[in-house]
């Protein structure tokens, strides 16, 4: 195969600067709260807790912003492909309602407090509409319509885009959001270090030593907190909880440059294989990501195959002038499409967030609210949804 245009790395990662925190050193005293993880659903814990006056620290095995959060197609919206359906039928009314509600909240917090920070994150309100070029799709399609319109959310059937192909139909999500998942971030942690926050990347966390002062055990040492938050993709600790009700996903993506117009809304389609569609301020103008091909993740796979996949797509979709980026990203993907926000069985202290089922942005902010509601003992009427022992 020849070689691959464009960049073998994340529009997000090549637009912003590098992080060079230390590894963990010496840490005497108590903390508060030991955050492990440092992508988005990590550093918002470490935000909200430290805001309450705990004192807390973030560890990262590589560095912060880098890994899914580093990789993500950035879509901040409550729209997530053809769910509010199933999440009826599966999980009842009041649980899907939930879902939604955190989801549809956290655009706005995310917002808000970029706004309060005064971090500038390439903000913009768009639309989200699942399509379909398929008439077999369209009868799934205002059935989720019809579900998500019975939660209240901003959901319509519409048959026009701004796509430069027709489609058969769509259900459109209206007040959504995209932005700069890393330039939002690295605005937090600036922030966080102000508040005097350590932060250490490049600390793999291996295990944990419960008790009322658990005791966090890293490649670089221990560490004792009284709580510790385990924000990582991959729960490093009790992962056996999850075996056989999660599974990983890769997905893939694009940067291209068009010579023609870009799409202003957000797009993802009800088929396979799955093609998600966006455009973001790039320099002079804007760019275009396109992406999908997503597929379990196994010992064995051909990423050039799966890219040269979109990169074929997207020509014939769109009139490409440069590919400019091609990224990967991991997902873990819980079997009933509810993340795992809480603590572990039998361990009050001990927190996990996992299972964004590849739409981690919302996400992120509403764990980080849940979990700093579960440690200031403090209601939050979503967190009983998506508890590990539900």
């Amino acid at each position: 195969m020849p070689k691959l245009p464009g960049k073998d790395t994340s529009l997000w990662l090549d637009t912003t600067p590098k992080t060079n925190f230390t590894e963990l050193a010496d840490l005497k005293h108590t903390l508060d709260v030991a955050v492990v993880g440092g992508g988005i659903a990590g550093i918002l814990t470490a935000w909200y807790l430290q805001q309450i006056g705990l004192k807390v620290a973030i560890i990262e095995k590589a560095r912060i912003i880098e890994n899914t959060t580093g990789n993500t197609t950035a879509k901040l919206t409550s729209q997530h492909n053809l769910v509010y359906a199933y999440l009826i039928r599966q999980h009842g009314r009041p649980a899907a309602r939930a879902f939604g509600e955190a989801n549809q909240q956290a655009i706005e917090d995310i917002f808000n407090l970029s706004k309060q920070l005064a971090i500038d994150c390439d903000f913009e309100r768009a639309e989200a509409y699942v399509f379909t070029q398929r008439k077999d799709k369209l009868e799934a399609i205002k059935q989720e319509t019809e579900a998500a319109k019975s939660l209240g959310l901003p959901a319509s059937f519409e048959t026009k885009t701004d796509l430069p192909f027709s489609v058969k139909g769509a259900i459109k999500f209206a007040n959504q959001a995209q932005f700069h998942p890393r330039k939002f971030l690295l605005g937090v942690i600036a922030e966080l270090r102000k508040n005097k926050v350590p932060i250490f990347e490049q600390t793999e966390a291996l295990d944990i030593k419960p008790g009322s002062v658990a005791i966090l055990k890293t490649n670089k040492g221990e560490l004792k907190a009284k709580y510790i938050v385990g924000a990582t993709k991959y729960p490093f600790w009790r992962q056996d909880l999850f075996e056989d009700k999660t599974w990983v996903k890769l997905s893939y993506a694009l940067g291209v440059l068009l010579k023609g117009d870009y799409p202003q809304q957000m797009y993802i389609s009800a088929e396979e294989p799955v093609r998600t569609i966006r455009s973001h301020p790039y320099k002079a103008g804007r760019i275009l990501i396109f992406g999908g091909e997503s597929h379990l993740m196994t010992k064995d796979y051909n990423k050039d195959e799966h890219y040269q996949n979109l990169i074929d797509d997207v020509k014939r979709k769109f009139k490409v002038k440069q590919i400019v980026y091609r990224w990967i990203a991991g997902d873990m993907m819980p079997n009933d499409k509810m993340p795992y926000i809480g603590a572990y069985p039998g361990e009050s202290n001990i927190f996990v967030i996992t299972g964004f089922h590849a739409w981690g942005l919302g996400w992120g902010m509403a764990a980080a609210q849940m979990i700093r509601d579960e440690i200031a003992k403090q209601p939050n009427q979503y967190k009983q949804f998506f508890s590990l022992s539900r």
